[in-house]
């Protein structure tokens, strides 16, 4: 499968490492707190069976040079300057948890630069989504560990479901040994995780969205609650609401075919990607197991 790898300069000149894989209709992958590209591995390989996908690591992740940027509006803005150095004037844009945020946020303040708006796992901006409990927030952080490796450890008890945790423990062990070998700096963390509570209007203005939206959330979600994602679904017009029960906070990763399964049939009925028929209607080229776990 076709892959292309390139350095983009952001406004400010630092440099974000990006991945393009496959041909197609673009499609930009945002990821959440403190990840990088590697969170979508997963899914990467079937979404790019139809599309041109396009993932990066934000600045001071992975790859990619810089400190973390202390503000949403700031990482929309990377988030752009990804399109532009992948010489692309619009894209489907897929954003999970965290990256959600940044999603919303790219299609309230550049809505030309969104085909199509996908929100994974994802909350309201500022004070209008519904927080996880303070046990399962801790967790999630990593309070008292001693190493990164411990620290993510205790997170993937709150990332996963807890039949996931049980039926796929080596998966969730080569995730841990992932972030071990390539822990994230403590500022570039603590500088998302403090954006993500700065005060924000955004939620305000996902009424006025445009684009076709569909989001997407585990119902067993313990980092952010299932109920965020009936209000964004209620908040934009005509979104569609997809449910994965049983699944936890990372379901592309509990269920990666059916999650891109599900993105395909959503951009082709609307009319991004191929199989589009002369009147519209488009015809199924993809197959995929809705009932698939990562193994």
């Amino acid at each position: 499968m076709a892959a292309t790898q390139l350095t983009v300069q952001t406004a400010d000149g630092v440099g974000l490492s990006v991945h393009i894989t496959g041909d197609g209709d673009p499609l930009l992958l945002i990821p959440g707190l403190g990840a990088g590209r590697s969170a979508f591995d997963p899914i990467v390989p079937d979404l790019a069976r139809a599309h041109r996908v396009i993932t990066f690591d934000p600045r001071g992740i992975g790859e990619s040079k810089g400190g973390a940027n202390t503000t949403l509006t700031a990482m929309a803005r990377d988030a752009v300057a990804v399109l532009d150095g992948a010489g692309v004037d619009a894209a489907a844009v897929f954003g999970a948890s965290m990256g959600g945020l940044v999603a919303q946020h790219m299609v309230v303040d550049h809505p030309d630069r969104v085909a199509d708006l996908i929100l994974a796992a994802t909350a309201p901006g500022g004070n209008d989504g519904v927080d996880s409990t303070p046990e399962d927030q801790a967790a999630l952080l990593g309070k008292g560990a001693r190493t990164p490796e411990d620290a993510y450890r205790m997170a993937c008890t709150v990332l996963y479901s807890v039949p996931f945790q049980r039926t796929h423990p080596e998966f969730i062990e080569e995730q841990i040994r992932e972030r071990a070998l390539h822990p994230v700096r403590p500022r570039v963390f603590s500088a998302q995780f403090r954006a993500m509570w700065e005060p924000d209007d955004s939620f305000a203005h996902l009424a006025g969205v445009r684009v076709p939206t569909l989001v997407m959330h585990g119902t067993d979600d313990m980092v952010t609650p299932f109920e965020n994602a009936r209000l964004l679904a209620a908040r934009i017009p005509g979104a569609q609401l997809r449910p994965f029960d049983a699944c936890g906070h990372l379901f592309f990763h509990e269920r990666p075919s059916e999650t891109a399964r599900v993105v395909h049939e959503h951009l082709r009925e609307a009319g991004i990607g191929p199989g589009q028929s002369s009147s519209g209607v488009a015809s199924s080229s993809f197959s995929g197991d809705s009932s698939d776990a990562a193994s």
